[in-house]
């Protein structure tokens, strides 16, 4: 069997979830490892030093370095600028690397050079003014004289950088390492160019740099499909542009390099499209990489299958491939090509791993022998994702050759975090030998809705250090896998200073070229499909905004101009952001855009629809219902369906999850509370419609009555003037409040009503039957804009008749006050003239409904007495046609103080957020004591505990720590009463954990502050104790948020023991606190007793 399918892959990454459920409880360790680097030259700091920039931007005056990416390990603003003249003199010998002196022309043809002259080392220099270039042996002189700092032991792929004047002349200098490291130092020259008094050129600095992982780059192994020959070459200039060196071909595509085919030459053009990626990476100084994966489509135990692997190898090796892989990922343990395989090897995991092992031995040896100067082998394990020893690993490990590399994942296929110490005890799983990280992002064949293009993150400095190679498997989209593949070269080369969020902008800087319209462009699209199983806020960059927006419209009140300048520059703001997530389509660069066409589409949907819905909701706010409602139909209709126009649809590409369209149906309920359809009765109590003209099919009249605007009554054709009754009413039956009707014949009205309008058995009206008479407010409309639907809106109360309340709008938004009218029908009375009509909702707004209803965010609230106030928010949710003008007053007990804004504005159909702040004095007793509060009818009890005042010095700081069980040796319990920020406890991933502390002396205990990882109790007990053994429980949290907690309890005076007694955790882990503080009752509340 072969590598495995897309579907098994898929399968098997898909599992990466359940797999990292072990190690997410180290997700934010610290990192005590070392660097394996060489150390700063004499006077000199890292990039990850106190005092170094955090974006490798040294300053100097005015003047800006521009940023290197990836950061330099070593980087500072000395010299001065230099300016890029018409000629450049490049002073270089006859050895010194080729496509590092192309990398050098580039850079400085980049910077403004036209006419670069060469020079040998000891010829004169023409030109008196220009520009001298320096490299290698030639350079070590001037990076003298430029107080570059000394060369020490720098590792190959490293290189040192001086800019400045030396003698009468303008100088650069750089000295690699190795060629490689000339050509890494060109690449810094490259971004180093900048402008100064209208020249360009070089700023001054001196630059130590080298990578820290000595392999870095990429793997093209996704499932379903393969890059094209034009787009692998173009991944090679991105490769070497950005300081990899590596390039791991293993296509599932290729049946030549797996186990159908692997024995076969490839075609002609095939080979020939090798030779042109060797060219092509040479001049990059990437290495090519070739992963054969026999499986089980070779005979281990046959020694023509292994001589005609060595001889693929070789040919392979002939057209420029300088690594190799062999890779047994997806094999069986129990089945194997050859019968005489299984009575050599037999079956089972130590079976494979004998084979698999041999196998390499054989591989390993004829490489080393026959290309002396080729890259060590490494082999892809059938577990290459699991955690700690197993048998196979064992049995592999035991019978590999020494200097095998072996490759892994981290523990789980797609890992949240890779530490040091995981990679510690895998390399101790396979007896020290050295680990190739193959890290599983941002490939995406496991969730082909997705793109992942968040920076790269969880991944501990150590697992650069200590790794033989890093490599990212890529997505099926190239140009868009660069923008992640950009950010974990940045981390490979100097994980210290890496920065995920500042690597991210740089590489959507890169990708995006030179337009500010195609950054802008490209961080929208990015932006948007930024989560991933590493972690990272989807939209992280639009939350803010949309946060401020609510808050604005929340706030916003048209009698008060400061709350309406604000929502509208908070609104336009946000349309901003949703203006260029429509357009980033237009606006990417080409090979991005014929990528990722899904998502952009997609994006362009999200992005009109939040347009239309910014655009709904101000206008709401400044009472534009017209305006509003053409909003919100376009709205509805982007946020219902596909960008290919489908209803309901599940899109192909996913952007933006759970935010956008969040974001849009956040908006369109707040318009339906607006309008009024929010509050439509269902059953018994909800209106009935009937009428005419007859609807069209899946349009019925129902639909003007249902509470959804989104459905509409629609007619097959035009009415005729007047009104027509229920069919249900037919002659001789009775209307509510006794409506008259026509009869058959034409002849005149009976019943006790007033027709306000003509009557005819040829021109019905539609009508809404009320569950019962009520007073009206206000009747709301929501016809089709442009329709065309004209009518009158009338009400019908018994014993009087139909009354008009007005016509209909022709903008499609119609209210009509109502005056208190007690009515128990509606109707639209058809007016000359009319089109088909369209008509969405009819919304009644009862006049005896209360004006607003009143919540508390919580039900009680703790006191300190004596001491600070304590503060709920009061709730206050509109329920009228208008907005309403109020105050929140209150009923107290002695003692206390409540203060409350003397004047709230509660918007039409949305909500105010009322402060309401409770002060205890010291003549309150401890206890629960209720305040009452008001607003107009209605009313909420609010429980106030009053404790005493607790304070002091932090009890926990000299308190022994114990708990139920931690999670790991790396998080114990001791870690919540050490008094450091970067340490935690963290308990097995199961509810009912503890963690307690056994204090100092016995103490009456006032409060506890807890300080919660991201896994915290959901709900927990505070628990106390005087001996550790006869507990009692103190305080219990029902609604445990997370973040920092306090809480306020009055325990008996001999409490000696306190315990956090978790019942339910908020997340699928354990339960994890930073830290835990312990205060006692102060002053004479501690000494009444």
């Amino acid at each position: 069997m072969g590598a495995a399918p897309q579907g098994d892959r898929a399968r098997r990454r898909a599992g990466a979830t359940a797999l990292t459920a072990a190690v997410i409880g180290g997700l934010l360790g610290g990192v005590p490892t070392a660097h394996a680097a060489p150390g700063p030259g004499p006077g000199e700091h890292s990039a990850g030093a106190a005092g170094q920039e955090r974006d490798s931007r040294a300053k100097a005056g005015d003047a800006s370095v521009p940023a290197v990416w990836p950061r330099p390990q070593s980087m500072r603003q000395q010299g001065s600028f230099v300016p890029v003249g018409r000629n450049v003199t490049l002073v270089a010998d006859e050895d010194t690397d080729a496509p590092a002196l192309d990398a050098l022309r580039a850079a400085l043809r980049g910077a403004g050079a036209h006419d670069i002259t060469e020079v040998r080392p000891g010829q004169p220099l023409p030109g008196r003014d220009d520009l001298v270039v320096r490299a290698d042996a030639s350079a070590v002189t001037a990076l003298r004289a430029l107080n570059a700092p000394p060369r020490g032991d720098l590792p190959r792929g490293g290189y040192r950088l001086a800019v400045g004047r030396t003698g009468s002349r303008d100088t650069v200098a750089l000295e690699g390492a190795d060629g490689e490291g000339l050509f890494h130092a060109a690449q810094t020259l490259r971004q180093l160019v900048s402008e100064e008094d209208g020249s360009r050129g070089f700023a001054g600095v001196t630059v130590r740099d080298w990578p820290t992982a000595p392999v870095r780059g990429i793997a093209e192994g996704f499932y379903g499909g393969s890059w094209t020959q034009q787009e692998r070459l173009e991944q090679l200039d991105f490769l070497g542009r950005t300081k990899q060196n590596r390039y791991l071909y293993a296509s599932t595509d290729d049946p030549y390099r797996q186990s159908s085919r692997w024995r076969d030459p490839y075609p002609a053009a095939q080979r020939e499209e090798f030779r042109a990626l060797a060219e092509r990476a040479r001049r990059n100084h990437v290495k090519l990489g070739w992963a054969v994966a026999p499986g089980q489509g070779m005979c281990f135990s046959s020694p023509d299958d292994r001589r005609a692997l060595l001889r693929k190898l070789d040919s392979m090796r002939a057209l420029g491939f300088r690594a190799f892989q062999l890779r047994f990922e997806d094999v069986s343990y129990s089945e194997w090509h050859c019968d005489e395989d299984a009575r050599s090897y037999g079956t089972g995991p130590k079976a494979a791993a004998r084979a698999h092992a041999e196998l390499a031995g054989d591989v390993a040896r004829h490489l080393a022998v026959r290309h002396p100067d080729a890259e060590p082998l490494s082999l892809m394990p059938t577990e290459f994702y699991q955690d700690g020893d197993t048998d196979y690993r064992t049995e592999l490990s035991k019978r590999l050759a020494p200097g095998v590399q072996v490759a892994w994942t981290g523990v789980g296929v797609v890992p949240r975090t890779i530490t040091g110490g995981e990679l510690t005890a895998a390399r101790s799983a396979f007896h020290q030998h050295p680990l190739v990280t193959m890290d599983n992002y941002p490939v995406n064949d496991y969730a082909q809705d997705r793109i992942f293009l968040g920076p790269y993150r969880g991944r501990e400095p150590a697992v650069a250090a200590r790794s033989a190679a890093v490599l990212s498997n890529a997505m099926k989209q190239p140009t868009a896998s660069r923008i992640p593949l950009f950010t974990a070269a940045d981390y490979a080369w100097n994980p210290q200073s890496y920065s995920p969020e500042a690597s991210w902008q740089a590489a959507i800087a890169d990708v995006a070229g030179g337009s500010e319209r195609s950054r802008e462009a490209v961080h929208a699209l990015a932006g948007n499909d930024a989560s991933s199983v590493l972690g990272g806020r989807e939209s992280a960059y639009l939350r803010p905004m949309l946060k401020d927006f609510w808050d604005a419209y929340d706030a916003a009140d048209p009698e008060d101009d400061a709350s309406m300048k604000r929502l509208r520059r908070t609104g336009e703001r946000l349309s901003d952001a949703f203006r260029a997530m429509r357009t980033a389509r237009d606006h990417v660069p080409d090979a991005l855009a014929r990528e990722v066409r899904p998502w952009l589409d997609e994006l362009a949907r999200h992005g009109e629809a939040g347009e239309h819905a910014v655009r709904m909701l101000t206008a709401q706010a400044r009472g534009d219902g017209g305006s509003a409602w053409d909003a919100r139909l376009a709205a509805e209709r982007l946020h219902t369906k596909d960008p290919e126009g489908r209803e309901g649809a599940e899109p192909a590409a996913t952007v933006g999850k759970g935010v956008l369209s969040g974001f849009v149906k956040r908006a369109l309920k707040a318009s339906d509370r607006w309008t009024g359809a929010d509050h439509a009765p269902s059953g018994r109590h909800r209106a009935t419609a009937q009428g005419g003209p007859a609807a069209r099919p899946d349009s019925p009249a129902e639909a003007a009555v249902d509470g959804d605007p989104d459905t509409a009554y629609r007619a097959e054709a035009a009415p005729s003037t007047g009104w027509f009754a229920p069919r249900a009413a037919l002659p001789g039956a009775s209307l509510p409040g006794g409506l008259g009707q026509q009869d058959d014949a034409g002849g005149g009205r009976s019943g006790h009503g007033r027709d306000t309008g003509e009557s005819s058995p040829h021109a019905p009206a539609l009508t809404v039957e009320l569950p019962e008479r009520r007073p009206l407010e206000a009747v709301t409309v929501q016809t089709g804009p442009g329709s065309g639907t004209r009518a009158r809106v009338e009400a019908h109360v018994p014993g009087e008749g139909w009354r008009r309340l007005g016509p209909l709008s022709g903008s499609g938004w119609t209210q009509r006050d109502a005056q208190g009218l007690r009515a128990d029908a509606l109707r639209l009375a058809w007016s000359p003239g009319s089109d088909e009509p369209v008509v969405h909702e009819i919304t009644p707004w009862y006049a005896d409904r209360p004006d607003a209803s009143l919540s508390l965010s919580r039900d009680d609230v703790d006191a300190s007495i004596g001491g600070g106030r304590s503060e709920v928010t009061a709730e206050l949710h509109g329920h009228r046609p208008s907005e309403l003008h109020g105050r929140i007053t209150a009923e107290a007990p002695e003692g206390f103080t409540v203060r409350t804004p003397e004047r709230t504005v509660v918007p039409r159909g949305g909500t105010a957020r009322v402060p309401v702040e409770i002060e205890a004095d010291s003549s309150v007793r401890p206890g629960k004591h209720r305040i009452r509060l008001s607003f107009g009818e209605e009313k909420r009890t609010l429980t106030v505990r009053a404790f005493p005042r607790a304070g002091g010095p932090d009890l926990a700081r000299d308190a022994e720590a114990s708990s139920s069980g931690d999670e790991t040796d790396e998080f114990p319990a001791s870690a919540v009463v050490d008094g450091r920020k970067d340490t935690r406890w963290s308990s097995p991933a199961k509810d009912g954990e503890w963690v307690q502390l056994k204090l100092r002396q016995p103490v009456r205990l006032g409060e506890l502050v807890l300080n919660w990882q991201e896994a915290y109790a959901k709900r927990y007990r505070v628990q106390v104790s005087p001996d550790g053994k006869r507990w009692r429980d103190a305080a219990t949290v029902r609604d445990g948020k997370g973040g920092r907690e306090t809480v306020r309890m009055d325990t008996p005076d001999d409490t000696r023991y306190v315990r956090i007694q978790g019942e339910e955790r908020a997340t699928k882990f354990g339960y994890s606190l930073w830290e835990l503080q312990a205060y006692a009752v102060l002053g004479e509340a501690a000494r009444d007793r």
